[in-house]
């Protein structure tokens, strides 16, 4: 059952009586329970995709995301990707055109807008409340007809790849993670950043990290992607821009190491002359050079192959 210790039983609490046995295990089942769909508004067709708007109950709070479900055979079912965005500022019309990209290559696609952002109750948590949303966004795939609940992916950008792999540590069903571009050793960005003088003073960047580790050991902890590399049970594709000066791409080579001395399957591809953002950003903006916009579209046909395979 979700959340239970090994060590934990039914007489450790010191209920000796049987029906408060009985009581208590129902108790428990509701934190196992269906996740709860509250509204799906389907929102037309785009790119021959159909998006619907969801608003799903999630620790108590209604947050929303866009589906995206592909033409679908009748009887067949399409593998999911649960596809989570950058930044805290909801899902850029750039995301929205990366998961109609997805779902066209034959996935039906969710892209969460965390707690906080897009119309969702409560705040922005940075990787913390976001990483439930998606783990209950899981849950409501068996509710999607055209979806394949037993084969779903969790792919992330930035923000949105930490979130990905801390939501597959804790979830042994998931098939596959993508995270592109992601902080995966939190202690090593952080004095990255600290060394270059890029340390934001926003409200967001103070709630969460104070004056750093030592001011907020765990808000560091809980973010340590490493630190739980032993508990993946999938394959990992990490895509790395060499020319990334939010997240160095040093991050990639970090997460590469703790998953290989875990046993785990990880692929690295590092792409000299990307920026950050390049999987996302990279094939809609003008400004863009010519070898970057190449190797982008060669991060996309790698992660579209390593998904086919995986999921």
């Amino acid at each position: 059952m979700a959340g239970q210790s090994p060590g934990f039983s039914f007489y450790s609490l010191g209920y000796a009586n049987i029906s408060m046995r009985i009581l208590l295990f129902f108790f428990l089942l509701l934190g196992c329970a269906q996740a709860q769909l509250l509204s799906n508004q389907s929102l037309g067709r785009e790119r021959g995709v159909e998006v619907r708007q969801w608003t799903y109950r999630s620790h108590g709070m209604a947050v929303r995301g866009l589906l995206f479900v592909p033409p679908v055979a009748a009887g067949s079912k399409k593998p999911v990707v649960i596809f989570s965005h950058d930044g805290i500022n909801g899902i850029s019309k750039e995301h929205r055109l990366s998961s109609l990209r997805l779902a066209n290559a034959g996935f039906v696609v969710f892209a969460p807008s965390y707690r906080g952002e897009d119309g969702s109750d409560g705040m922005v948590e940075v990787a913390k409340g976001e990483v439930e949303d998606v783990l209950e966004a899981i849950k409501l795939m068996d509710q999607v007809p055209e979806a394949d609940a037993d084969r779903i992916a969790l792919a992330g950008a930035s923000h949105g790849a930490l979130i990905s792999f801390l939501a597959a540590a804790r979830n042994a069903e998931v098939k596959a993670v993508v995270a592109a571009y992601g902080v995966m050793d939190i202690y090593r960005w952080w004095d990255y950043l600290s060394r270059a003088g890029k340390i934001g003073g926003d409200e967001v960047t103070r709630r969460t990290y104070g004056d750093g580790p030592e001011s907020r050991p765990h808000s560091f902890a809980i973010r340590n992607a490493v630190a739980v590399a032993n508990r993946i049970n999938c394959p990992v594709l990490v895509l790395q821009g060499k020319k990334d000066d939010i997240v160095p791409w040093e991050q990639a080579s970090y997460i590469e190491a703790a998953l290989k001395k875990a046993g785990k399957n990880c692929q690295v591809e590092l792409y000299p002359d990307c920026l950050h953002g390049f999987l996302v950003y990279a094939p809609y903006l003008h400004d863009v050079t010519r070898a970057e916009r190449a190797q982008t579209e060669r991060s996309w046909r790698t992660m579209l192959d390593f998904l086919h395979k995986h999921v």
